[in-house]
């Protein structure tokens, strides 16, 4: 792009990528991004004072093509099903809490863990109700901090429904 040519991104003022090659963060029709394009367009993001907004946009339009706001699509999708397991985890987390025994698998340990931490429950609890080990909900628990890390950018961004 030249100088002075418009924002990759209308309404974000000063992307660090306002300038840049949009080849860097869009490969050619039919290729895939290389290890080393990605590479460069997440250096470059990485300075980005509109990071955040960047990223946020990307994931509520459910963004599938490029590098935006540092990220892969891959790694956005992967965002957005941890973001929807926590919602689904908050929901199994209440039946735990009925007394019901649902079926709660590895992949939303982090939400229902992170919704009974909510609740009150302690982790030998939270251990004992979804026969896991203190390990391993201390793990769960990290990574429903990230979720939730990612989930609170989401609403300072679009605090109304984005989903």
């Amino acid at each position: 792009m030249e100088a002075g040519a418009p924002a990759v991104l209308p309404g974000l003022s000063a992307p660090a990528c306002r300038n840049a090659d949009p080849a860097l963060f869009f490969p050619a029709y039919g290729l895939q991004l290389s290890h080393t394009q990605i590479a460069a367009a997440k250096e470059l993001c990485g300075g980005c004072p509109v990071r955040e907004e960047c990223l946020a946009m990307a994931v509520r339009s459910d963004e599938s093509d490029g590098i935006w706001g540092g990220t892969t699509p891959l790694e956005r999708r992967r965002m957005r099903l941890q973001l929807a397991r926590m919602r689904q985890g908050a929901e199994l987390a209440r039946a735990v809490v009925s007394g019901e025994e649902p079926q709660v698998l590895p992949g939303l340990w982090p939400a229902v863990v992170h919704s009974l931490f909510r609740m009150g429950w302690n982790a030998e609890r939270i251990a004992a109700a979804l026969d896991m080990t203190s390990s391993q909900v201390q793990q769960a628990r990290a990574m429903a901090a990230r979720s939730q890390a990612f989930l609170a950018l989401m609403e300072r961004h679009y605090p109304k429904d984005w989903a």
